[in-house]
């Protein structure tokens, strides 16, 4: 049996488990092993990441801006930024080394893995009580979890769309239901929102393109006419609590006392980063700079007894992206990631289109939604937790690429066949 078979469905189970259990160095560390075990044609693989490189422009640019700050700080956010560059190559490269049957085979056998284990351990904790409260058990064992069981259950979801045989019907059902369990013991509002992004996709592309403006306009006036108390709740001890309370945190307002700031801490946190961003100067504006910190005012409990004025890092990624790298980082990643989009909506919506391609077409809008939706609420693109959707991200992008290119290529050599047999009968006639 070929080892890549063997061993790098194992190093991806393996950085998985790692980001489950939150060892950041560990996923980090085989996410680098992947990248640098040699193989043939490593460099142009390696090449293949050259789009994703263009997100390190606007961090170098910070840095040169910000070189007086404290460089910890400097080193910091520069490691930050790397974090969306290195596990998307780790994805490139594992799309060169892993059949397409056996990487999506593992995301479906880590996420049952995974709902298994926050299962059990959620048990374990709570009793039995656990499968009916999954969001109180969540919070009590502290887990930070790893969203493989939404893109898990999104991989076989689109499989059976696209009528990609992946497991025997009986097989599938299981592990659809084990995923989807596992979606709902996580309890996870983050994981909850991924989980949409995709599943989203299932009927979207059966939406007739006449009725996409008129769509996105009425939604922009509903949101625009919403009251904007409609989210608040009573408590946010409930999973639905909270996720409705997800609306009203991020909400910025009026913060007359510390009982305002605590309630919204994340509202007032991006108050106050908009508002350092607003005194800068110009250079600020467009480059922003490494290592700065945000002035919070006052103190504010963020730990169980540290106060901090100052922050270095912001829930809000695009806040972040903002103040580290200005409206420079800012449009670069809207670039790079929206042009994701645009530039493969129109093959996946496609009846037409081969299956394998909508697959991936498919896998790499919904990567792509999720990290910029969940970018707004817990840096997505910076946190290791978020690892596997980057690396399904990249191996989506060379696959696709690559069943694109061949296409292109058959089509190609069959219109040249068409010509020269053409020419041929023109000759004999004449």
């Amino acid at each position: 049996m070929n080892v890549n078979n063997q061993l790098y469905p194992f190093l991806l189970l393996m950085l998985i488990l790692a980001s489950f259990f939150h060892v950041q160095i560990v996923v980090l560390a085989i996410a680098v092993v992947i990248i640098a075990i040699p193989m043939k044609q490593q460099f142009a693989a390696i090449k293949t990441a050259r789009l994703f490189v263009f997100l390190f422009i606007p961090a170098i640019l910070g840095l040169i801006v910000g070189y007086k700050n404290d460089s910890y700080l400097i080193l910091k956010d520069f490691y930050y930024f790397s974090i969306p560059v290195l596990f998307i190559t780790a994805g490139i490269i594992l799309a060169c080394r892993l059949s397409i049957e056996t990487f999506l085979k593992t995301l479906v056998y880590a996420g049952v893995l995974t709902s298994v284990l926050v299962t059990a351990v959620s048990v374990s904790y709570m009793g039995i009580s656990a499968l009916f409260d999954p969001y109180s058990a969540h919070y009590a064992i502290g887990i930070v979890g790893t969203p493989v069981p939404p893109v898990a259950l999104a991989c076989l979801l689109f499989c059976k769309k696209f009528n990609v045989k992946l497991f025997k019907p009986i097989w599938y059902t299981l592990f659809t239901a084990a995923n989807a369990f596992g979606v709902y013991m996580f309890a996870s509002r983050t994981y909850f929102v991924i989980m949409v992004c995709f599943v989203m996709l299932l009927v979207v592309d059966k939406i007739k393109r006449i009725w996409i403006m008129p769509t996105i306009f009425m939604l922009i006036m509903v949101l625009a006419l919403i009251p904007s108390d409609l989210f608040k709740t009573k408590t946010s001890e409930t999973f639905m609590g909270k996720l409705l309370g997800s609306f009203n945190e991020l909400k910025m307002g009026d913060y007359n006392t510390e009982q305002d700031i605590n309630i919204k801490y994340r509202g007032y946190e991006s108050f106050m980063a908009l508002q350092g961003y607003a005194e800068g100067g110009t250079a600020d504006w467009i480059f922003g700079g490494l290592g700065k910190l945000v002035d919070l005012k006052t103190f504010v409990r963020l730990g169980e007894d540290t106060d901090f004025q100052y922050i270095p890092v912001l829930h809000n990624g695009w806040l972040y992206i903002l103040i580290k790298t200005g409206i420079m980082g800012v449009l670069t990643y809207i670039l790079i990631f929206f042009g994701l989009i645009t530039s493969t909506w129109r093959r996946y919506a496609s009846a037409r289109e081969k299956p394998a391609i909508r697959l991936f077409g498919a896998l790499i809008i919904g990567s792509v939604m999720s990290l910029m939706l969940t970018n707004y609420i817990v840096t997505s693109f910076f946190n290791t937790e978020m690892s596997i959707v980057m690396i399904t991200l990249g191996y989506s992008y060379v696959n696709f690429k690559s069943l694109v290119f061949k296409l292109e290529e058959r089509k190609k050599a069959t219109i040249l066949k068409y010509e020269q047999a053409l020419a041929l009968k023109l000759e004999q006639v004449y």
